[in-house]
């Protein structure tokens, strides 16, 4: 659930045992920020979880309907690579701003809204029902996505979201195989 109050300007810092400087670790916090929160759209002050949802629409437009009759593997697979970046990226940060789930890291409301479309066509019906159904598991977190957020580090930040996306996805598979939407 995003919380505007916890919203602040993230600081780069060093926290390199001897002090100095490590271009390395600078660079690879800068990399895992980027990537978590969506390409910065993490820190938009208002909203990140939602507005974060919205960009994992990029990837599903552009990927979805790729791979012929190798299509679902395909979406199966960018979902899977996002979930792993995800659990890297979503480490580095959390150790490193020593914050158990920032708001403004949102690859994992990507990475859920992409395990809420495996398998359908991104159609802008498909979209929104997902989009709308995803926000509503994600915000009001029912048994167990909210155990999920108890596992440690990066993996609690993505897994509830992931979870999450699973109970969109059977939503979405009985709206869609039995209602026709």
């Amino acid at each position: 659930m995003e919380n505007p109050e916890k919203q602040e300007n993230i600081q780069l810092e060093n926290n390199s045992p001897s002090g100095e400087d490590r271009p390395e670790e600078s660079f690879k916090t800068m990399v895992a920020f980027a990537l978590s929160t969506g390409l910065f759209v993490g820190k938009i002050p208002i909203a990140p979880g939602t507005i974060g949802t919205l960009v994992g629409i990029f990837p599903i437009l552009i990927y979805w309907t790729k791979g012929g009759q190798y299509q679902l593997i395909n979406q199966i697979s960018i979902t899977m690579a996002v979930f792993l970046i995800g659990i890297w990226a979503s480490t580095v940060v959390v150790e490193t701003f020593k914050d158990k789930d920032p708001d403004y890291v949102v690859i994992d409301e990507i990475a859920g809204y992409m395990v809420a479309m495996i398998g359908f066509t991104p159609t802008w019906q498909h979209l929104l029902m997902a989009f709308v159904i995803f926000r509503f598991f994600d915000i009001l977190k029912p048994p167990p996505i909210r155990y999920f957020e108890r596992l440690p580090s990066g993996l609690g930040v993505m897994a509830d979201d992931i979870v999450a996306g699973i109970y969109t996805w059977v939503v979405m598979f009985v709206l869609v195989k039995f209602f026709g939407l």
